[in-house]
């Protein structure tokens, strides 16, 4: 066998061992792949459930029961109640302007 021969010989072998490094390479990193999507498929059903779960605990009707059952609260009566508006607002601003400096 000439130098020439020995040559081709290690540069066939070299490439044969790149192809299987890089195919065994190529088969993890899809492994992988699909473990990370299976994982999103999950990761997506729980967002699903959690906003589910949270449009239910938020909505008005749960919220006024647990504040009335837990903690014991209670509409006020009319003359409890003190509406604020613009109004109201601009009336209340305005009165320690009309008493204040000369």
């Amino acid at each position: 066998m000439s130098v020439l021969h020995i040559w081709l010989l290690l540069a066939l072998l070299g490439s044969a061992i790149a192809v299987v490094m890089t195919q065994h390479e190529a088969r993890s990193l899809y492994i992988r792949l699909h473990e990370m999507q299976e994982q999103t498929r999950k990761l997506e059903v729980e967002h699903t459930e959690l906003q589910l779960a949270q449009s239910t605990l938020s909505a008005n009707a749960r919220v006024e029961s647990v504040a009335r059952e837990r903690l014991g609260m209670v509409f006020p009566a009319g003359t409890q109640v003190h509406p604020l508006g613009a109004a109201g607002a601009d009336a209340k601003a305005a009165a320690p302007a009309a008493g204040g400096a000369p």
